[in-house]
């Protein structure tokens, strides 16, 4: 009896927090949801080590130090949450899919990479399962920062592979070359050819970006990969070609008419010229 009393108080109590927490329009602090969690957690671990009432609670804390920035705080409490709804078996498929994710972001919050692969890789296979409600953008949304977490946790020619899929992918799921959303894709793919020691196939991958930036008449991309071009012309010892890059960013940014613009490129150039200049 005084088992099933305490699980209805912990109801009552955890449901008004869980709505609050949930509702869109809701205003409250994080630190006094954080303390009101917190309040509640002996009576949840009162309910069982391995209840799921306990693993709920660990995972609105969870939820909460997201929402608060403090992922250090908060990864390992939704680490225990899932692995008590793991061991119970009532997550549906949508569940591990979201659960994984929202893990897997919050190891990169906490620059932990090697679990974010995990968690994000997890969430990758139950997008791909029956019952999950992903769109195909989704999905390569995941994928693309799997290849993020690989890069920065070192694991250079893991993530160059895995991108090198994931472009192919991508291409025929938007059923063209020059869709927008390839932009980023091929700028990781030159990123992690960089870290390789690879400057001839990094700067494959910037040509093939700065031709999808032109074709999609897009200034912000076609500028962006223009200083890459320039800074790897520059780092190689092709000076020529550094300040041809960089020149040609001070041309298009005149005729965007945009004074910032114009005045970034042209300190750009002139920032190239005194480097140069201080290695004679």
């Amino acid at each position: 009896m005084a088992f099933t009393d305490s699980a209805q108080e912990f109801a009552r109590r955890f449901n008004q927090l869980l709505d609050t927490v949930y509702d869109a329009d809701a205003m409250f602090s994080g630190s006094a949801m954080s303390a009101d969690l917190a309040a509640l957690r002996p009576l949840a671990e009162g309910l069982g080590a391995e209840s799921p009432e306990l693993a709920q609670l660990l995972w609105l804390q969870f939820v909460v130090y997201s929402k608060r920035q403090m992922d250090d705080e908060g990864l390992p409490l939704g680490l225990r949450s899932l692995a008590i709804r793991s061991a119970l078996g009532d997550l549906t498929t949508a569940d591990r899919c979201q659960k994984h994710y929202a893990i897997g972001e919050s190891a990169l919050q906490s620059e932990e990479y090697d679990t974010a692969i995990e968690h994000l890789r997890q969430s990758a296979h139950w997008a791909e399962q029956e019952g999950a409600t992903l769109s195909a953008d989704q999905k390569l949304g995941i994928r693309e920062e799997i290849g993020y977490a690989l890069h920065e946790a070192g694991r250079f020619a893991e993530a160059l592979a895995h991108n090198q899929q994931l472009l192919a992918d991508a291409r025929q799921v938007f059923g063209s070359d020059t869709d927008q959303r390839l932009a980023g894709l091929v700028n990781n793919l030159a990123q992690n050819a960089y870290e390789l020691g690879d400057p001839t196939q990094a700067q494959h991958y910037l040509q093939q970006r700065l031709a999808l930036g032109q074709a999609l008449k897009d200034d912000g991309i076609v500028l962006d990969t223009l200083f890459q071009q320039g800074v790897l012309a520059h780092e190689t010892g092709d000076s020529a070609l550094a300040h041809s890059l960089l020149q040609q960013r001070v041309a298009i940014a005149r005729a965007s008419g945009d004074e910032d613009l114009l005045e970034e490129a042209e300190a750009t150039l002139a920032e190239l010229s005194e480097r140069e200049q201080q290695s004679k």
